[in-house]
């Protein structure tokens, strides 16, 4: 699998093991491989039986562990919460009118939205597109409860986020944000509740 990677092969969903039959590589060094590309919306399952080795991948964002003698029961779980997560937004887009063509950015590829003047700045997996339009506007035509402000100048994509730590915010790219303090409350209430609806 590591060559089809190096070859910029990617995938949404790895199933592994903590030891690998081709003895070169063990299943934490190729998740960390894994996690290295920055590859947004894919989950790492470990199917193990080696769980005390759970904590040692706890940087590495392992969507689950499942012990092999449980499989059958709990992977179509997981695989049905991974179905879920991948749904959400996947239909649902923003339209952004310019002089002679109309964008359309759906709200899966959203990473934030960043107040640049009197600007609307969309930030995705692609590059940047911008609007003129306040930021409350834009948050209105969104009417979705997956966004979020994190503070007065940022708009996030709650679906993106992959950890917070303080006032850090990390996205599933690796990029990070800054909360304020006045919101950071808010944004972890809200995350919370998104996230109870999807699951």
């Amino acid at each position: 699998m590591i060559y089809e990677l190096q070859e910029g092969k990617k995938f949404h969903i790895y199933l592994l093991d903590i030891e690998l039959s081709d003895g070169e590589i063990n299943g934490l060094k190729l998740a960390e491989f894994i996690q290295a590309q920055k590859n947004a919306n894919s989950y790492v399952i470990f199917i193990t039986n080696h769980l005390e080795f759970a904590l040692n991948g706890y940087e590495l964002d392992i969507f689950r562990y499942i012990l092999k003698e449980q499989a059958a029961e709990k992977l179509p779980q997981a695989l049905e919460e991974i179905g879920k997560r991948m749904n959400i937004q996947s239909g649902e887009f923003y339209t952004i009118d310019k002089a002679g063509f109309r964008e359309k950015l759906f709200y899966s590829d959203i990473l934030y939205i960043y107040k640049e003047q009197k600007n609307a700045v969309f930030v995705t997996g692609n590059g940047t597109s911008t609007i003129r339009n306040s930021l409350s506007r834009v948050m209105t035509e969104l009417n979705n409860d997956g966004f979020v402000y994190i503070n007065k100048g940022v708009i996030i994509n709650i679906s993106r986020i992959q950890k917070i730590n303080g006032l850090e915010i990390i996205l599933d790219n690796g990029e990070q944000l800054y909360a304020s303090r006045t919101h950071i409350q808010d944004v972890k209430m809200l995350v919370s509740k998104f996230w109870r609806k999807y699951i």
